[in-house]
């Protein structure tokens, strides 16, 4: 076999290897606890709550309590948006000035928001490096379409996939999974009149 033919066969393999890293940024909840969760938070009304520490948006028990979707804006410039239990965030995207962090308090991706690079995951208290060959194909990215929506998320070769934020120029905004461009699974969409709607697709 030709020197050519070895390294042209080497490239390739390479290029499939590198297509077929995955990652394990966060835990995946099954669509059913999702499913659990959202029946239960679903009586709970949408609203504006001021605290010491910033501003809640989102899913209010009776008692006042943060539960279900919501978004956190603190007052240390660091926004919150996800799944909240009883005051604190279970699962979404708590975004920096500098660092965006993906996933549950305990076990999430970190990526840098200069270059939406993967940094490290964090799980069991340790960091993870990310292999260098998921630099190039996992990333947190800013996307603006021509309709003037926006995209600010996760992406896997360029396409919208893990969890989002879609903005849309009317205001509302949607934050739920993504697989291959297209929503997957349960989201929200956070209207510009302070409801929740929670959806799955």
């Amino acid at each position: 076999m030709s020197k050519f033919l070895m390294s042209i066969l080497l490239l390739a393999s390479v290029a499939v290897s590198a297509q077929e890293v995955k990652l394990d940024k966060y835990p995946l909840i099954p669509d059913e606890l999702n499913g659990t969760f959202a029946d239960f938070c679903h009586p709970f009304a949408s609203g504006i709550a001021n605290g010491t520490h910033g501003q809640y948006f989102g899913q209010i028990t009776p008692s006042k309590n943060m539960y279900g979707y919501g978004r956190f804006l603190s007052h240390k410039d660091e926004t919150v948006t996800g799944q909240f239990r009883q005051n604190t965030l279970v699962f979404g995207i708590t975004m920096g000035t500098h660092v965006v962090k993906v996933g549950s308090k305990e076990h999430y991706i970190s990526y840098d928001l200069t270059n939406g690079k993967p940094l490290y995951i964090t799980k069991d208290g340790k960091h993870i490096n990310v292999p260098l060959e998921a630099e190039s194909i996992y990333r947190f990215q800013s996307l603006t379409y021509s309709s003037g929506d926006k995209y600010v998320g996760e992406t896997v070769n360029g396409k919208r996939d893990g969890y989002g934020i879609y903005m849309y120029k009317n205001g509302d905004f949607f934050y739920g999974s993504y697989k291959n461009n297209d929503r997957y699974g349960w989201g929200a969409t956070f209207t510009t009149s302070n409801q929740v709607i929670i959806q799955h697709f």
